[in-house]
Parts: C-alpha cells; structure tokens; sequence
C-alpha cells in the first residue's frame, strides 16, 4: 500500500503509514514461517518414504509369511526383532556422518564433509565384515532364550542366518544416508530403500513359496530375499554418489581422505547412538520374550503391533532427520535461534501427521490387523494395545523428533543415557509386573509400553526447552 501524503508533502494518515509498516512485518513473518514449514518438509517427506521402504523389508516378509502359519508368522517376527537388533545398532554410523556433514556443511567446509563419507565407509567395511561372523554365531545360539517353541526357534533361526548378510551392505548404505542426510539431500536414500524393498518383494514370492522353479524355503527364504535387496540397494547408492554432479565439489571416493582424528569424531557420536540402539532394541526383544511366553498368539499380536507401529512412528523419524539436518546447518552458520525455531517446527509436523496415525488405530485397529493375519483370536487379542498406541501417538512424536534433534547436534550421549535408562527400569519391569503379578496379560504389557514412550517425550522435550544444546561442539 503507498504512503498517503498531502498536497505539501506531509502526511495525511501518520497512523495509516504505521499500520502499513506492522502488515508488512506481519506479511514477512508468515513467509518466514511458511518457508521453515516448506523446507522442513522437502528434507522430512523423502525420509519418511525411504523409511516406510527400509520398514516394509520387515513388515513384508512378516505379511508374506503370516500365509504360511501363526508359527512362521512369530518366527518371522521374533527373528527380524533379534536381527534389527544388531543391524540397527550398528547402522548408527549414519547418525554420526549425518551430524558431521552438517555441521561443516553449514561451515561451507565441503571437503571436510567428503572426508566423513569415505571415513564412514572404510569403518562400514570393517565393521561389517567382523560383525556378520560374530552375529551369525551369536544370534543363532542364544534365539531359543526368546521363545520355547521349538518350531518357532527352528524357522527364526534359518530367517535370521540368511537376513545377517545383509550386514556389511546395510552399513555401506548408511554410511552414504549419512552424507546425503546431512546436506540435505534426502531422496538419494529414498530411491535406494525403495530399491531395496521393491526387490525383497519380488525375491520374497519367488523364495518363500517357490514360485517359477525357485526353491520353497519359508520363512528363510525372506531373510534371503531382505538380503538380495538389500545388496542391489547398496550398488544403488554406490552410483548415486560415483554419478552425483556436486562430487568434485566433496572430493569424496578419495583414499587420500582417511583421517585418524575424522573417523575418531565419527565414532565419538556413533558409538552412543549404536549403543543406544542396540540396548534399546534388546529392550524389546525381552518385552517381546516377556510376551511370547503368555503365548503364541499373543507373540504373534505384538509381532504385527509392533510392525504396524514401525510404520506409524516413521513421519517422526522423518522430521527428527530435518530437525537434524537443519539445527546441524544452523549452528554450524552460527545461528542457534534458527536453529530452535526449526526444531519446534519439525516437531509441530511430527505431531499433526502421527496424530492422524493415531486416529486411524483408534478407529479402525481390527481391519489394521487383518491386513497382516486371518487369525481371529490373534486380532481380537490385539485390537485394545493397539488403540493404547494410537492415543498416544502424538505425543510420540515429541519424543521421537527431539531425539533425532539431539543426536544431530551432538546430544547423542544423554539420549542414549535417557532411553536406556527408561527402557530397562522402566519400562521392562514394568511389563512383567503388569503382565505377570498383576495379571493384566498382553493389555498390562503394552500399558507398559505407554508409559515408557510417554516418559520419553516429556524428558526430552524438556531437554529442547533448555536450550543448553546450543553450546554443544560437534
């Protein structure tokens, strides 16, 4: 709106002038915000799909499985719990490159960036090499402390021999999502996890049923098939960075770039966040022990709750990778208040999408449930845990984007201290008591669970109100 003045020049509305100038304040601040919302979505969206692919290796083989048998189905289950376990710990190493990468992107520290790639790699080939042979041996003989079903000990243990090979190219994966994470480009992991699941699929009906002269392996043939997958995914990746036009810029792919004090900071924040991991995902291998002794359909009902709140808990984890991204780019620009305001924003996302999650397992969680089994006693079991979840989806979000923050600026030591610390005297104890001597059974173990996410959100979000991350060095 232009100024009104008079015939001589003054002005003929002083006040009309001021009101124009606080629209304009106004007008900039929605853009502002409007910008914030937009570009935290353009870095979350690609991780929530990528993902819901990684996830949907898991929930697939239990979907495609679940037609063979209750038994197959918790073997399955049980077996991608205990495999997610190591895998999972070990694929921290992406969450160390990531807070890295952007922090020095931020800095406009390029080749510093280049240098944690290859760093990460050289730490993924090792690791993943020495961490198939252990786990192969390890995992096979402790699987039937967590079920005395013989059956069920039978099939998971051949679903978790061939699943572990997996290993060292999942690792090489994560060490290239860190990278990509960190400056923002998270459609590269998109396209490979959708890689990965798209050829699961496919092996997956080829080896579990014995389609088209393949053999009928079963339950093993979907570990065989998570592997195949996740193998064209890793060479996926490997082109998307050979092929990508800013390399020359990184300078990464360079044998030249293995540094002593880089892989040193990569681990300093990897190896809490693998512990974590790890501990945490042990935590719920025992919840699920502690389940899947009341019995068989009851493992087999939290195998699919569980799979189904895999799903529902990712448009967090998206939102806590752009939490991280940005906060990690912010402060590395020397901007600790954008930094804030893009965590707040995030986690405002995080809620609205998880919310509408919620909504639907509180509305609609017998038709959820038979998606993955026939079973009548197995939904009518899980249909009540399953709405315990979905009231508190919402706040999950809190939780799961601030950890993600966290881990992305440095705090990856307090969140593992944190999780552990609920999970084990919390959270477990808490489920055996109300399972076992209070008599609650399956709804008396997942009341457990929700008390244990809800603690997690309030002390974390605690944490982000502080605002004593912003001094943390990475």
């Amino acid at each position: 709106m232009p100024r009104r003045t008079s015939l001589y020049g003054g002005e003929l509305y002083p006040g009309l002038a001021k009101l124009d100038g606080t629209m304009q304040q106004i007008q900039t601040a929605e853009q502002l915000q409007n910008g914030r919302y937009r570009t935290t979505w353009l870095i979350a969206w690609p991780v929530v799909v990528g993902m819901i692919s990684q996830t949907l290796v898991g929930v697939v083989d239990t979907a495609m499985v679940g037609r063979i048998g209750a038994s197959a189905l918790a073997a399955t289950g049980l077996g991608g719990v205990v495999s997610w376990m190591v895998m999972g710990g070990i694929g921290a190493l992406h969450i160390g490159v990531q807070a890295i990468v952007s922090r020095r992107y931020g800095e406009k520290n390029l080749l510093y960036a280049g240098r944690a790639l290859d760093n990460a790699l050289l730490i993924a080939l090792v690791l993943g090499t020495i961490m198939t042979v252990v786990a192969q041996f390890a995992l096979r003989t402790v699987f039937p402390l967590f079920t005395n079903d013989a059956a069920v000990v039978e099939m998971g243990r051949e679903y978790v021999f061939y699943r572990l090979f997996a290993l060292l190219p999942y690792l090489i994966i994560m060490a290239h999502r860190g990278f990509f994470d960190g400056i923002g480009r998270t459609e590269f992991s998109m396209r490979a996890m959708l890689t990965v699941n798209g050829f699961n699929v496919l092996f997956n009906y080829l080896f579990i049923f014995g389609n088209f002269g393949f053999p009928e392996m079963g339950a093993a043939g979907a570990g065989l098939a998570s592997t195949i997958g996740t193998l064209i995914g890793m060479a996926a990746f490997i082109s998307t960075g050979t092929l990508f036009k800013r390399r020359d810029e990184f300078k990464y792919y360079q044998r030249s770039n293995i540094n002593r004090e880089v892989m040193g900071r990569i681990l300093r924040l990897s190896l809490p966040s693998g512990a974590r991991i790890l501990l945490a995902m042990l935590g719920f291998t025992l919840f699920s022990t502690i389940v899947a002794r009341i019995g068989t359909a009851e493992m087999a009902a939290t195998n699919i709750i569980i799979n189904i709140m895999s799903i529902s808990f990712l448009p967090g984890v998206g939102f806590g990778t752009a939490a991280a991204t940005l906060m990690g780019q912010k402060l590395g620009e020397k901007n600790p208040d954008a930094a804030q305001t893009y965590g707040w924003t995030a986690a405002q996302l995080g809620m609205m999408v998880m919310g509408v999650v919620g909504l639907m397992f509180i509305a609609i969680p017998e038709q959820l449930l038979s998606l993955f089994t026939t079973d009548a006693d197995v939904i009518r079991l899980g249909h009540i845990p399953l709405r315990l979840m979905g009231v508190i989806q919402t706040i999950d979000a809190m939780g799961i984007v601030f950890s993600g923050a966290f881990e992305g600026v440095g705090l990856n030591r307090y969140v593992m201290l944190t999780e552990i610390s609920v999970n084990w005297f919390v959270f477990l104890p808490l489920a055996w008591i109300m399972a076992y001597p209070l008599g609650f059974g399956l709804v008396g173990a997942w009341v457990a669970m929700l008390v244990y996410i809800g603690m997690i959100a309030l002390l974390y979000t605690r944490k982000f109100i502080s605002g004593d991350w912003k001094d943390v060095e990475v």
